[in-house]
Formats: structure tokens, sequence, C-alpha cells
């Protein structure tokens, strides 16, 4: 049997100041999230536009994450696309507490968004060059859990320094306060990511980008157009979130927020470490149904306080979903296209967002919150279905 492992197998010196700097990152990230889509309704903005943010703010980076996932293979270079993701989303978050319209408040979310661009594809790349093959997964998941932690610890000290602020300064001025506040943890984010240690690689001058899936293996092919149509069911949390404060206040929004945070840090790295055991797929296709348990949930109770379970569930559909599909494009992509096909798979979640949230947020407005969830957990059953019917697991 062998002498067992410690927890720490697989986990370098890369690993964890690349967890260090998502935790801190999503410190910052999170303290605005909760309060995005109540600053948007304080500014007079409806779901649609809510929506439409979000949609925007995520689907523009879809370009950039295949460019930087291409330009970091070409140049067999991780960290500078790295740290320049995490510097430029630090300057646009820094525009955030000025904003005066809903107008304002969609640059600088693009602005983040498009740091987050730039760095991803390269990270991820470099955390699968930096750990073990059999413990990429635990990579994944570990990695997914310290950015939750810090999604955790946002929500935090919103929930314990909104009251006081809010009821000193109001609650406009309340959210520029808090917002300003995001930018400490941004800032030590860059600070960690500068420490980290390029992993040599070897440039491929030659290499072309590619943005057809004809680039791709198959199976990663047959996977990527099913992570497009789940992304497409899976629209922004501001909607569920603007959606609770509406009916149960903002306490309760943030509350919940908290609480669908707390349960993926809690299981996402057993889920990177139950798919390098059982496989991806199964993993996944658990991750899929918690999401649409938690869309039907949200369609068909009307009671604000009941609908925790169902963040709950949702927590379970991301921490299943996200690392583990990110290691499967791992798993499936040829060594010297890594960086590219994460790009690849980037690129089609984020055009498959592009109508997810204005769709959610129009059927919000003009019909009623319940079809937007109802629709989602449609679509999200669609993809588990494609992704049984047509996607085979590897031999691991």
């Amino acid at each position: 049997m062998g002498a067992p492992r410690r927890w720490t197998y697989g986990l370098t010196r890369n690993i964890l100041l690349l967890a260090v700097a998502s935790l801190l990152t999503d410190v910052s990230s999170e303290i605005i999230v909760p309060l995005l889509p109540l600053f948007l309704v304080a500014l007079g903005a409806s779901y649609l536009i809510i929506g439409i943010v979000e949609s925007l703010a995520e689907s523009t980076v879809a370009l950039l994450k295949v460019v930087s996932g291409h330009l970091s293979d070409r140049t067999g270079k991780r960290k500078p696309f790295v740290a320049l993701g995490y510097g430029f989303s630090t300057v646009m978050k820094s525009a955030l507490p000025f904003a005066s319209s809903w107008l304002h408040v969609l640059a600088a979310r693009v602005g983040d968004r498009v740091g987050k661009g730039v760095r991803d594809p390269p990270r991820d790349a470099l955390i699968a060059e930096s750990t073990r093959p059999e413990t990429v997964g635990k990579a994944f998941g570990f990695h997914r859990a310290m950015d939750t932690t810090g999604a955790i610890v946002g929500p935090v000290l919103v929930l314990a320094l909104f009251p006081i602020l809010a009821a000193s300064r109001g609650d406009m001025q309340a959210f520029r306060d808090l917002f300003l506040l995001a930018l400490v943890p941004a800032a030590l984010a860059f600070l960690v990511v500068l420490l980290v240690r390029e992993v040599p690689g070897t440039p491929k001058r030659a290499l072309r980008i590619r943005v057809s899936l004809r680039a791709l293996p198959v199976r990663l092919r047959l996977f990527v157009i099913v992570a497009a149509l789940y992304s497409l069911a899976n629209f922004t949390l501001l909607i569920p979130i603007a959606y609770v404060a509406e009916t149960g206040g903002q306490t309760l929004a943030v509350l919940d927020y908290l609480l669908f945070n707390v349960v993926y840090a809690l299981l996402a790295t057993q889920a990177g470490s139950l798919s390098d055991r059982i496989g991806r797929k199964p993993v996944i296709l658990l991750g899929y149904g918690a999401f649409v348990a938690g869309s039907l949930g949200f369609a068909v109770v009307r009671n604000p306080f009941l609908l925790v379970p169902f963040f709950f569930a949702y927590g379970i559909a991301y921490a299943f979903v996200e690392g583990t599909q990110r290691a499967l494009v791992a798993d499936l992509a040829p060594a010297d296209l890594r960086a590219t096909s994460l790009g690849t798979y980037h690129a089609a979640v984020g055009l498959g967002k592009l109508p997810a949230s204005i769709l959610a947020g129009a059927l919000a407005t003009f019909v009623a919150p319940w079809a937007a969830f109802l629709v989602a957990a449609a679509i999200a059953s669609m993809a588990a279905a494609l992704f049984v019917g047509t996607f085979a697991e590897p031999k691991r």
C-alpha cells in the first residue's frame, strides 16, 4: 500500500502562492459582488441592466482569454501575463467608488474582467505545470477553495461594516467606502504574484492563434461544446442576490451569498481530489445536477427566507464544476497547447455567458424572476444530457 501521503502532497510553492493571490483577490472582489446589484438598483437599474452589465463584463474577456493563452504558449512564459492581469484588475477596480451611473459601473466591471481574461489561461497552465500529473485535480480544487475562502471573508466584512457605515454616512456612501476598502487586498494579491516562479517553457514562435474548435482534439472539442452550453444556463449570481434583496432585504441577500461561498469553499478541494480518484465526468455531472436543483428551487419557492438550501445547491454546483472542468481540459489538452486549450475553453464559456445574463435579466424584468430560473434549469439539463450522451471518460 505504501506510506500515506501528507495532505500537502502536490501543493507546491507556486500552487500555494497562486492560491494566496486568488484568496486576496476574492476578498476584494467579493466585497464588491454582493453590493454591486444593490448599488446598481440604487442607481436606478433593473434586472435587465444588471444582466447586461454582467453579460458584457463576463463575455468581453472571451477573446482576451484566447489571445493570452496563445501568447503564453508562443512565448513560453506564464508569470508576466498573470502579473499583468492582476495589476490591471486592481487599477480598474479603483474607478468603481466614483461611479455615478450604471454605465460607469459597466466600464469598471469590464475593465476588472479584462484583467481576469489576461491572467486566467496562463495562470491555469502554470497551476497544471507546477504540480504532478496525478495531483492536477487536487491543485485546481485547492486553488478554487482558497479563492472561495476569500469569497467568504469579503461578504463577512460587508455584513460587519455596511450597517455601521450606512447608519453614519448613508447607503450610497457606504457602498463607495467599501469599494475603496476592496482595493487593499487587490493590491496585496498583485505583490504576492510577483513572488511566483516561472516554470521553464519552450517558446513556440511558429505557433499561430487558432479560434476554431478544429485546433483541439475531438474529445476536448466535445467537452468545450458541453461547457459552453452549461455556461448559457449559468447566469450571474447578481440576479438571485438582487431578487432576495428585493423580497427579503439587503442583509438576507448578503448572508445567503456568504453561505453559498462557505459551501463552495468547503467542497472545492474535496471535489477536485474526488475527480482525481473516480474521474472528472461523474463529478461534473453531480455539479450540473446541483445547479438544476438550485434553479428549480428559485423558480418554485417564493418565500425569500426558504431559499437558503438553493444557495447551498449553487455552492455545490460551483465547487464540483469550476475547478473540475479546468482539470478535464488540462487532461485532454496536448502538452504544447495547454494554455491555448484553456484559453479556448474560457472563450467558449465566456461566449456562452454573453446572452446568459441578458436573457435571464430580460425574463426577470418582463416576465418574472421565476421564468429566468426555470429556463436556466432546462438549459443545464440539456448540457448534462449532451455530456452523458457524447463524452466518454478517459482511462485513468
